[in-house]
C-alpha cells in the first residue's frame, strides 16, 4: 500500500492531507494561524489533483463541493454512519449533536455518542464535523481547537455571536 502526504499552506494556518491507495485517509489541521499566507502545493499527482485544488479554494473562501465517498476500512460501522450523514449537512448550515442522533434514529441520550464519533473523525472539513454543534448552538469541540472550528464556519458564512450559532438546524 503506497501512502502519500501533502502539506498545504493556507490561510487559515497548515493542512496535512494523507492518501493510501488514492484516496485520502487522513487531513489534520496543524496550529491556528489565520494570518498564515496561501500558497499552492509543490508537485501533487494527477490522480489527487482535483481534490487538493478543491480544499485550497475552500480555505480561501470559496464555495467549493468537498464530496467524496468514505474510503473502505476507516471507523467501525457506527463512526461510518455518522460520518456519512455529517457529509450530509450542507456548507454554511450547522446541526446539533442530539439532531444527528436522531436523524439517525439512535436511543435518546446518544448525542453524546455522536459527538464521539465526531472526534474520531479523520477527515475533517472532507467530513464536516466542525458543522455540528450543542443543542443551545454553542461551539463544542473540535479535534484541531475552537479557533479552527470557529474560522471554518465563518468561512463558510455560518452567523456567529461570542461562539454561538445563531441559526442552525436542528436536523
Amino acid at each position: 500500500m503506497t501512502t502519500r502526504e501533502i502539506e498545504l499552506h493556507t490561510p487559515l494556518g497548515l493542512v496535512h492531507l494523507r492518501w493510501r491507495e488514492g484516496k485520502p485517509v487522513e487531513l489534520h489541521l496543524g496550529p491556528f494561524e489565520p494570518e498564515g499566507h496561501s500558497q499552492p502545493p509543490a508537485q501533487v499527482p494527477a490522480a489527487d489533483e482535483k481534490l487538493v485544488t478543491d480544499l485550497c479554494a475552500y480555505f480561501r473562501g470559496e464555495a467549493v463541493d468537498l464530496f467524496f465517498s468514505l474510503p473502505d476500512g476507516i471507523g467501525t460501522p457506527f463512526r461510518r454512519r455518522v460520518w456519512q450523514a455529517l457529509i450530509q449537512i450542507p456548507r454554511g448550515r450547522c446541526a446539533t449533536y442530539g439532531g444527528l442522533a436522531r436523524t439517525l434514529e439512535l436511543p435518546p441520550n446518544s448525542a453524546r455518542a455522536v459527538g464521539l464519533a465526531c472526534g474520531a473523525n479523520p477527515l475533517p472539513v472532507l467530513i464536516p464535523c466542525h458543522r455540528v454543534v450543542s443543542a443551545t448552538g454553542d461551539l463544542t469541540g473540535f479535534t484541531a481547537g475552537l479557533p479552527w472550528k470557529r474560522a471554518l464556519l465563518e468561512l463558510e458564512g455560518v452567523p456567529l455571536c461570542n461562539d454561538q450559532v445563531l441559526s442552525f438546524s436542528l436536523v
